[in-house]
């Protein structure tokens, strides 16, 4: 680039600093006014459940604990008082916590993800959950809080018991995975007796699924989210900010809904999910269920400050469970599966119904009309290749750089097809000169000479564009695999402490627009190696479309910085062997530029440009289209319409 352009670039960058100083204290006035908001929400919450529980003395009678328990829930427990007590299910990857309160499964954790680097907390599923998964509920908020009887226990199993105030007496069996399931699957078993004289309708309940929380600030709001997938194979997936009203890539959700519903046909399998973890329910057989799902603000990383500029949230939702209509002594079973664990690729394919939809790999926020169809089974065989290597180096940054080079490799014949055409093209650039002097007052006819001039020396002008469009798929199928793959969470590499967050060295004292306040090293370096990578690449276009060829390091820095390390790794080493490629095609031997006789052949690209103009002249100049059929005359496209037909009667 020339110095006016360097200029430009500079004087951007500068507006940008500028910008991230003064945004940095209207962040500041925003979050103060979200912490007094979230202040407001929390005691309310802290009323409304201590309200919700009453003291064993406080409920003495069948009568006071109906009254006390009839605004959460139409369920009442019998006039026995039965106190909340908990109790524990374990195997080797996680501790299941089950409570009476609700007779449900209060939360999940992990053994095997710590919540951080170098800590001993670990991940636990549901932990802010306004129930337990499987409690019953009639509706957002409305659970039942009432502590049911504790049936039976043992190593593997627990079941609570309690009785309706309409008549149903309600059993629920939970038990943990055999041999040869997944240890992350518990199965229950809810049982349903009309102990009732007369007939009842059981309806209006639905089975809480809990909620899924973000585990960072980096983690992004369409990371988190409930789900669904329907016997036909229709998957739906849902943000949090389906319900809070927030701008998200350029586009408003419903504006601050509490919470919404959703009826389906024939329920497969329902949940919520994070950026690494899910929960999934399904029913033994599908049925028409309607669900509902809500967010949860939320304090991450105990800065309460940041999570509320950032609206962190929580998803929850329930299922809704099927409408039955009962005679006295009837009795039904419900069957479910309940999955918390990972979102591990392989392990969630191996559940064998589709459960591995929740890695959202058809999910492309940019390019999907283009490469949707690739990013899938891209996806899908990156996350294998690099748990397969990673067995063999035992290290998924060593990974990450051997499956660059691999990809790299495969298309080394396109880009050096690709180098010599752009090294060919660049040797027009005095005659692209003189024409655009010749011709500067006649663009049609500047473009005509310059596609004349293309086919005459036998040139793709595309030709330099192979290996972007080849490489693009690839790192879309890197960035969507890399959304959710927990397989890198806590996984280190050189500085980088884990893979599957950005690279943080330090914090700055201001947030830059768009990056935030974290210095991170690998997207800087991924910046500097694509203008490295550029500047050695041979020149062709005029100077606008080489100063949008510079600008493109930085529209990927701004677009990578915050995300995993593990992205930035594989573009740096992506543009390291490039710059290398270059710097070897450089060594070799210029190719000739040599007319073609004949005047060459034309291009598909020319062919399409000139029918274009064709069409565009007769258009001018009041003639017929090319391939179009005759414009009619007023009066003949009802002729033409009735000839033939009868008439109506």
């Amino acid at each position: 680039m020339d110095r006016t352009s360097w200029i430009g670039v500079l004087a951007c960058l500068g507006l940008l600093f500028a910008w991230g100083f003064w945004n940095t204290k209207e962040a500041a006035k925003r979050a103060e006014e979200q912490r007094t908001l979230a202040a407001e929400a929390a005691e309310t919450a802290a009323a409304a459940e201590e309200a919700n529980q009453l003291a064993p003395e406080e409920a003495t009678t069948p009568e006071t604990t109906a009254e006390t328990t009839a605004p959460a829930t139409t369920d009442a427990p019998d006039s026995k008082v039965v106190e909340e007590t908990t109790h524990v299910l374990e195997n080797e990857l996680v501790r299941f916590t089950f409570t009476n309160k609700g007779g449900g499964l209060s939360t999940a954790e992990l053994k095997s993800y710590p919540k951080d680097v170098g800590i001993e907390d670990l991940v636990t599923v549901n932990a802010v959950g306004k129930a337990a998964v499987g409690t019953l509920s009639t509706g957002h908020d409305s659970f039942d809080t009432s502590n049911w009887t504790v049936t039976s226990s043992s190593d593997t199993s627990i079941s609570y018991e309690t009785r309706t105030s309409e008549g149903f007496v309600l059993n629920k069996t939970y038990t943990l995975p055999g041999e040869g399931e997944d240890p992350y699957r518990i199965k229950l078993a809810l049982t349903i007796k009309n102990a009732a004289d007369t007939p009842l309708a059981l309806e209006n309940r639905y089975l809480y699924a809990g909620t899924a929380s973000p585990l960072h600030l980096n983690e992004w709001s369409m990371q988190i989210g409930m789900f669904w997938m329907e016997t036909d194979g229709d998957y739906e997936y849902k943000t949090v900010d389906h319900y809070g009203g927030r701008k998200v890539m350029g586009i408003f959700g419903k504006s601050e809904i509490p919470s919404d519903k959703f009826q389906l046909e024939s329920l497969k399998w329902a949940g919520v999910n994070d950026q690494f973890f899910a929960t999934i329910v399904m029913p033994e057989t599908p049925y028409a269920a309607e669900l509902w799902g809500s967010r949860i603000p939320v304090i991450v990383e105990g800065d309460a400050e940041k999570s509320a500029d950032k609206r962190m949230a929580a998803s929850e939702a329930a299922i809704g469970l099927p409408k039955l209509t009962m005679n006295p002594g009837d009795q039904q079973s419900l069957n479910f599966s309940i999955y918390l664990g990972p979102k591990e690729f392989a392990r969630l394919k191996a559940l064998g119904n589709g459960e591995h939809a929740v890695m959202h790999y058809d999910e492309i926020p940019i390019f999907g009309w283009l490469f949707g169809w690739a990013i899938k089974p891209l996806a899908s065989g990156l996350i294998w290749s690099l748990v397969k290597i990673e067995g063999f180096v035992g290290s998924y940054g060593v990974a990450i750089i051997l499956i660059t080079i691999l990809i790299r490799l495969l298309i080394w014949p396109v880009y050096a097809k690709s180098a010599r055409s752009m090294k060919r093209m660049s040797k027009l650039t005095p005659m692209m000169k003189e024409l655009r002097e010749k011709y500067e007052d006649d663009p049609q006819k500047l473009n005509e000479e310059t596609m004349k001039l293309y086919r005459t020396y036998n040139i793709n002008p595309l030709g330099g564009c192979l290996p972007m469009f080849i490489q693009l798929p690839v790192f879309l199928a890197f960035y969507r695999m890399l959304w959710s793959a927990v397989e890198l969470r806590g996984e280190s590499f050189l500085w980088v402490d884990d893979l599957a967050l950005p690279d943080t060295l330090f914090t700055l004292p201001f947030a830059i627009p768009f990056l935030g306040d974290g210095f991170n090293l690998l997207p800087i370096l991924m910046g500097i190696t694509s203008f490295i990578q550029i500047a050695i690449t041979p020149k062709t276009g005029d100077k606008t479309q080489q100063m949008i060829f510079m600008l493109m390091p930085i529209i990927f820095l701004l677009f990578c910085y915050n995300f995993a390390a593990a992205l930035a790794l594989y573009w740096t080493v992506s543009n390291t062997f490039s710059i290398l490629q270059t710097w070897i095609m450089n060594k070799l031997p210029e190719p000739e530029l040599k007319k073609r006789e004949g005047g060459g052949k034309k291009s598909f690209m020319q062919r399409m440009q000139e029918q274009a103009e064709a069409a565009q002249k007769a258009k001018a100049g009041g003639g017929a289209v090319p391939g179009k059929s005759r414009t009619s005359m007023p009066g003949e496209k009802g002729a033409r319409h009735t000839k033939g037909k009868k008439k109506r009667r």
